[in-house]
């Protein structure tokens, strides 16, 4: 919006200081001058520094004059008068804080964008258009001069809008900010948030209240405006001036028509439309602006900082919002309404009255003048960065930039001439953030002596990679109900195994359970001295964590059964190594057998561990050679549903047993065990 409070003509023998008229001008001046002081008696009018990456803000309306201050595009400005120098260009006298200092000068017309209609018709009934070509050259291409501002990455989407609206003016906003300075600096604790009712793999931890703050994906998402340069989202940019021709009542109470303000206000003979009409007109502010800011605050209208009924602060209203935080839902409405009750908010037209003064004065009139910027306050024309945001939710500037969008088609007036004021910041990535998705990526923190690569998912392994100390292994689905990792001796004899438990809401979470660490323990292999050919595999379990787990439990989890897998080698590297798997044999050490009677089976308790035994016999000399992979498992319940957890698979042949134990030299040679070992390796090597 501008103020321009005199127009004063230079004749071109005049200097820039003595501002003299030609005589014969005077008359059109003056009357110029007279329609200005009718146009702007009460109105305020902003407009944008634009058309160059930076630009100076001269002392007089003159190229040769000295700078006041150099200012980056999309800088805003309030013009206070307008000149023509010696070639007949016009020169806009503004006034602008820039870095919380204020400065007054002098910048041509034709580098200013406004759409303030009020203003725009001035011009073009005194033919003070501002001269300036339509396109500029890019890579030897005709653009839009104002898009061949932008970098390459905006330019496509905004081409497309501008040939769908000519009208449509488009400013870069050269903020000069660092991309991952301004993501670290909104990503501080409560700056961001989204509904805590958003997928978890949106969120970054519970704030309180009913929301989250959001995840780095999801912020960036957000805060990249390229991602906004779209039909529905583009007006997220749109400067909140108040325009007369589409700014009208009955545009406003075809918007409100089906929400909770479509008729009067509660109390007052005076409607909700006509309310937001009038104020919007008088504070120069866009009625839909406010209409679509309350209806976003407010949803549904039952908010008790609307009812006037709250305990302790009987008859006051807090429309907007407007200073209503915490992190529970009683520090939100109390903190509001007492905001409500200094300023004598005591219904609803002065509710909506005083929270749009606000909204105006501390937010549009100092720089912060789009709905994105009073969400990303990366405007530093005043209050420094980062902190003087009017909301904390990052959603809300696409979800109002919709709907005022929608009361602009409802109006036909979508082909106006508005302005978009577009931030772009240093080093950005080279195409727009993607929007979230939802992760597979499991993430564990091991405890100490656990380094193994190989994650088990379910019983399957999968290979981890190490970030900043944490392992990371991608599931294929989202399906998973435990991770385990196992350590290991030097030997490569498994000596213990970690579980975390896992549940899935669009992100992986792991809680580890601590109390069931070393759950199943390897206890090695053995092979018949005599007899049948077998080999015999041990497992172990904790006597008192089995006491447990049949009794009270442990963190929520009670045993239902036990025992042991076998499958070849060659096939584990197959088939799925878990229970019911293909290939897969195996019985139970504990549990309920077919006939409903308990099995108990314990071989041996050494260390106040249980160990129970699985044992594969009557194998052909021909399989003597072959490995087989044996696995303990173990099936707990918790809240009636089972998961199953496994030990550490380990592989073992009766050739490799019976090599193994002659070379130890613990059978004297010709003895019957000595010899039948030796038959064993004999009848393998045949």
């Amino acid at each position: 919006m501008l103020f321009l409070l005199s127009v004063i003509f230079l004749s071109p023998m005049a200097s820039a200081s003595a501002y003299a008229l030609a005589e014969e001008e005077t008359a059109w001046v003056e009357e110029a001058r007279a329609a200005l002081q009718d146009i702007l008696a009460n109105r305020t009018v902003m407009a944008l520094v634009y058309l160059s990456d930076t630009y100076p803000i001269s002392a007089k309306p003159s190229p040769d004059s000295p700078t006041v201050v150099t200012v980056p595009s999309g800088q805003q400005v309030q013009i206070r008068d307008v000149y023509l120098d010696d070639s007949y260009e016009a020169w806009a006298y503004v006034t602008l804080h820039y870095q919380d200092i204020p400065y007054e000068g002098y910048i041509p017309r034709r580098y200013l964008a406004c759409s303030d209609e009020f203003f725009l018709q001035w011009e073009e009934l005194w033919n003070m258009n501002p001269t300036q070509g339509m396109y500029a050259a890019i890579d030897g291409q005709n653009a839009y001069d104002d898009i061949a501002q932008f970098p390459e990455s905006y330019r496509e989407a905004l081409t497309a809008l501008k040939q769908a609206h000519p009208n449509w003016t488009f400013v870069k906003m050269n903020t000069n900010l660092d991309w991952n300075t301004v993501v670290a600096n909104e990503m501080v604790n409560g700056r961001s948030l989204i509904p805590s009712s958003f997928p978890a793999y949106m969120q970054n931890g519970t704030y309180g209240g009913g929301w989250a703050n959001a995840s780095e994906d999801t912020l960036k998402y957000y805060l990249d405006p390229r991602n906004g340069l779209t039909e529905s989202r583009i007006f997220q940019f749109e400067l909140l001036t108040y325009n007369p021709s589409y700014h009208t009542e009955a545009a406003v109470q075809n918007f409100l028509s089906s929400t909770f303000m479509s008729g009067l206000i509660p109390g007052m003979d005076v409607t909700y439309a006509n309310t937001f009409f009038k104020v919007g007109q008088e504070l120069g502010v866009s009625p839909f602006h406010l209409a679509c800011r309350v209806y976003q605050e407010q949803g549904k209208g039952t908010s008790p900082l609307i009812s006037g009924n709250y305990s302790g602060y009987e008859g006051y209203y807090n429309y907007f919002n407007i200073n209503a935080s915490g992190k529970t839902e009683k520090e939100v409405i109390e903190s509001g309404l007492a905001h409500a009750m200094a300023n004598g908010w005591t219904n609803g037209y002065l509710s909506i009255y005083g929270g749009a003064k606000v909204i105006s004065a501390n937010y549009i009139l100092k720089g912060q003048d789009t709905l994105y910027l009073q969400k990303f306050d990366v405007d530093d024309s005043h209050n420094g960065l980062y902190w003087h945001q009017y909301m904390q939710n990052i959603c809300a500037p696409n979800s109002e930039s919709s709907n005022i969008r929608k009361s602009y088609a409802q109006a036909n007036s979508i082909d106006n001439t508005f302005v978009f004021k577009i931030p772009v910041y240093l080093n950005m990535p080279a195409v727009a953030c993607p929007e979230p998705v939802p992760s597979m990526d499991i993430i564990l923190t091991p405890p100490s002596g656990y380094s193994d690569a190989f994650i088990y998912l379910d019983g399957i392994a999968y290979q981890a990679t190490v970030k900043d100390g944490k392992y990371v292994v991608t599931a294929p689905n989202g399906d998973f109900k435990t991770a385990v990792m196992y350590r290991y001796k030097e030997n490569g004899a498994p000596n213990g195994m970690y579980v975390w438990e896992l549940s899935y809401n669009g992100i992986y979470k792991a809680t580890p359970i601590p109390e069931l660490e070393n759950l199943l323990s390897y206890h090695g292999f053995s092979i018949r001295i005599t007899g049948n050919s077998g080999i015999r595999f041990k497992t172990g379990i904790a006597a008192p964590l089995r006491t447990q787990l049949l009794s009270g439990g442990v963190s929520g989890y009670t045993l239902k059964e036990y025992g042991t897998l076998v499958m070849t080698q060659a096939n584990s590297r197959i088939y799925p190594f878990i229970k019911d798997g293909q290939k897969v044999a195996g019985g139970i050490a504990y549990g309920r057998k077919p006939d409903g009677s308990l099995l108990d089976a314990v071989f041996e308790t050494v260390d106040d561990r249980h160990r129970y035994t699985s044992v594969l016999v009557n194998l052909p000399a021909a399989q003597y050679k072959t490995d087989f992979a044996f696995r303990g498992y173990i099936i707990l319940t918790k809240d009636g549903k089972d998961i199953t957890l496994y030990g550490a698979p380990v592989s073992r042949s009766i050739y490799s047993l019976a090599s193994q134990l002659l070379a130890s030299g613990y059978y004297a040679p010709g003895s019957s065990a000595e010899v039948f070992l030796q038959k064993l390796i004999a009848d393998a090597e045949k």
